[in-house]
Formats: C-alpha cells, structure tokens, sequence
C-alpha cells in the first residue's frame, strides 16, 4: 500500500510539471522530423536543433499533450535523444548521444612534474587511470597532460604529490692526506687508546692491474675511526705534522651529491713511460698516479647516513735498472654508517717508495753548487699512509 501511496505522488509530482506546460495538438503523416520540430520549438518557446543525423519522417496524432511530454514520446519512438542546456535543446540520435556523453565524462588535466622525470613518472601515474584514460609527456616542461574521469584524476593528483619531490642531498666534505707512516701508527694508537667511537674494522680489499714492475706491499684491510667531538682537534695534529714535512694534504673536496649517486674525487699526474715499437722507436705513454675516491651516500632514518667508500691509489714507488717508472696500485671499499655532520677517519691505504737524499757535510750541503760535487746521492725506502676525513651533512630542503 507504501509503494502505491509513493509512486502515485510521483506521478502527480510529474502531472504537475507537465500541466504548467503548453500543450500541443498534431497530426501529421510521413512529415520531415525537421518540420515537426519547429512547431513544437514554437509551442514550448524553446530553440532547438538537430544533428545532421536526424532526417527521420514521422507520422503520429496528439492532442491536448504537454509538449515536453510529446517531444520526448516522439524521440522515444524513433530511436532519438535530446541535451538541453540554457534554453537550447539539440536533438540527436542515440549513437551521438552516448558518444557524446562518454566524452563529457572524461576531464583533462596539465600536471607539471617539478623534481622527478616525467616519462618515469608516466609509468607509475598510469596505474591510477581507468582504461579510457590516457597520459600524454610534454618533455619542454616535464609536464603530464592526463585525461581520464574525473575522480582517477585526483587520485592522479594524490599520487603524484607523495612521489614528485625533492632528491635528497649530500654535502660531502673530505681531506685527504699523506702522512709518514710512523706518525700515522702514533695517530691511530692515540685514537685507540683515547677510544673514539667504534674500533677500526676490516674493508673489502681488491688488487688492480699493475705495470710490469713489482707492487709495493700493502694490507688487506681499512681502519676506520669515527672521530665525534675530537674531529677538530686531530685535524689540527695533522696541520701540526705538515708543519714538521711530516704530512701533505693532497686534496680537501667539498662536494654535493644526491641520495643513491656516486661522487668521485681525483688527485692525479701523469708519468711518462718509454718504451719501443718492432722498428726500434721510442712511444711514450702515460701512467696515471694519485689517489682516486668514490663515496656513494645513502640516507637513512635517524639522520644518519651509510657510505659506500671505495678508493684507488696509484703511485710512482720508484725506478727500475733501465730507467722505468716503478708504480704501485692499490684499491679497497668499505661501507660504514655515520651521523649527520660527523667526521670519520679511514686509513690503512700504504704507500711504500724511494725517496732521494743528498748526504754529506751539512756545511757543504747548504751551497748549492758545491752540494751536488761533494754530495753523495742516498736512496730510502719511504712509507707513509693515506688518511681521508669524511664528514656528510644531509642538506635539508
């Protein structure tokens, strides 16, 4: 009994509308459905027009019908639709109207991409479209040109905020320094003894190619010191030791680099080496020496920051009988974990070669003529170590 109470309001609800409209009487037989509608465009006081779709001949008889009411059982009948917006009414067929309503519903939207690459970004953004959406790249501006219905586009919008940001970044401060090698073991056995932050521990090492000359001996493993609230204060006996010829810093970079990128040092010359072709003449190569460092930082929580350390020395260690440069080369990595803006030491990179002296009167040895006719040359073996002093500050947005 409901239901019937229900529909019938409903139905004089719509009795009502249709009886403040004017009515129209018609009668026609096989009649251009373009004529028709003029008269019922009149009757209601409404524009209308028609696709070039609409041709149909009508043939109906009403009377005394509101022409709303009529309008719409005529395009019922023969297979046609309308769209009224704003006092016009545009009849079409029924293929037109769902082709035009699939395309009313999809919403078209430019979104520029700031930090991240578009074309990756596409790949990911795609999996929020529906199939009729589609995502177009506009390379000049790194913008996305996304069309799909309108609620995949706010997710769209949602996801490209949380994945479109700014690249982490490291500030990476180094020092990189050659020391004699018995100051370098007083260092590390103050540092133990002082007992800074974590003991040293073992790095994976690895030999290179070498020249055909001998290698100097190395270890087979990288000492690492975090230096915390005494950073300064060893910086300062390194400085100390360079003024005794005790130490030579050989590079101190400051370099940016993003979260997950390699950064690379070099501190390099070049040495000639001879040798000859099958026809007896001279070729003269270079060898590249010095010190190479890759540092690859990685933030983590906490603001803290694993580095992934890989360095390559190389260096002159001498000559051999026939003149020819004797290098030595050498590589290991590690990986450790530091806090943001402190320091750590990394040593255990040896460096063995000859050193030159003239020996002699010391009197005679200060003029510089009669030095070199009464000084005799003497040839040490050296032995110093490379020290780097690593120090990542996370650069905040």
């Amino acid at each position: 009994m409901k239901l019937f109470k229900k529909l019938g309001l409903l139905l004089l609800a719509s009795a009502l509308v249709y009886a403040q409209e004017a009515t129209i009487t018609m009668s026609v037989e096989q009649a251009d459905i373009r004529t028709v509608l003029r008269a019922f465009a009149e009757v209601g006081k409404v524009n209308i027009i028609t696709t070039p779709s609409v041709t149909q001949k009508v043939s109906f008889n009403i009377k005394d019908v509101p022409w709303r009411l009529a309008l719409k059982s005529l395009l019922d009948a023969y297979g046609l639709a309308m769209i009224e917006s704003e006092g016009m009414i545009t009849i079409m067929t029924q293929q037109e109207f769902s082709q035009l309503k699939t395309a009313a519903d999809l919403d078209l939207k430019v979104l520029k991409v700031r930090y991240a690459d578009a074309r990756k970004v596409a790949e990911v953004l795609k999996s929020q479209l529906s199939p009729r959406g589609d995502i177009k790249i506009d390379e000049s501006s790194n913008a996305l040109i996304v069309t799909d219905l309108r609620v995949n586009l706010y997710k769209v919008e949602d996801l490209l905020s949380q994945i479109d940001k700014p690249y982490p970044q490291v500030l990476i401060t180094g020092r990189i320094v050659e020391v004699d090698y018995n100051e370098s073991r007083k260092l590390g056995t103050e540092l133990r003894a002082m007992r800074f932050g974590n003991p040293a521990f073992e790095g994976a090492t690895y030999d290179l190619p070498q020249h055909s000359e001998p290698m100097a001996e190395n270890p087979t493993y990288l000492t690492v010191h975090y230096l915390g609230s005494k950073a300064l204060q060893v910086q300062a006996a390194i400085d100390a030791l360079e003024g005794q010829s005790k130490a030579n810093t050989i590079s101190e970079p400051k370099i940016m680099v993003l979260d997950n990128e390699k950064a690379s040092i070099y501190s390099k010359i070049r040495v000639p080496v001879t040798s000859r072709d099958m026809a007896g003449n001279t070729i003269v190569q270079f060898e590249e020496t010095g010190i190479q460092l890759e540092v690859t930082p990685h933030i983590i929580p906490d603001g803290k920051v694993v580095m992934n350390i890989k360095t390559e020395t190389g260096d002159l260690t001498g000559y051999s009988a026939t003149g020819q440069p004797i290098t030595s080369k050498r590589g290991a990595e590690t990986k450790i974990t530091v806090s943001d803006g402190e320091t750590v030491m990394i040593g255990g990179v040896i460096i063995e070669k000859d050193k030159r002296a003239k020996q002699g009167m010391p009197l005679i040895l200060r003029i510089p003529v009669i030095r070199y006719l009464f000084g005799r040359d003497q040839v040490e073996k050296g032995k110093s170590e490379i020290l780097i002093f690593l120090t990542p500050n996370i650069v905040k947005e």
